[in-house]
């Protein structure tokens, strides 16, 4: 058995809107009230420096606070880690992981996901 059949097989999410309805049962199950704002964090790489500080000057226009992280020994690219206050629920989360993919796109980089606390 190959590794994507053991990734498969483990019950990871096929989908990343798998991935988000998961991370709120999650969120859910820790006593979380998905209808208060909340601290969420966001997390995208790029090969360039360059694009990495535009995606994160771009973000915080948007009123999130960003820092850029230089590569490290276990991270090999240019990390954008963006921070903030939001709601986080199933009416929200398809719309920042559209925007944050969007971000990341424009400049050459990959949007890996969100992670929020359970507590407001």
């Amino acid at each position: 058995m190959g590794f994507l059949d053991r990734l498969r097989d483990s019950g990871a999410p096929a989908t990343t809107a798998e991935a988000d309805r998961l991370a709120l049962k999650q969120l859910e199950g820790r006593g979380a009230d998905l209808a208060q704002s909340r601290h969420v964090l966001h997390f995208l790489y790029f090969a360039d420096e360059t694009d990495a500080r535009r995606a994160a000057d771009e973000i915080e226009r948007a009123g999130y606070e960003a820092n850029v992280d230089a590569p490290s020994d276990t991270i090999p690219e240019w990390t954008v880690r963006a921070e903030g206050n939001r709601v986080v629920g199933s009416s929200t989360v398809g719309a920042f992981r559209a925007w944050f993919e969007q971000i990341a796109t424009e400049h050459r980089g990959e949007y890996d996901g969100w992670e929020a606390s359970a507590k407001p």
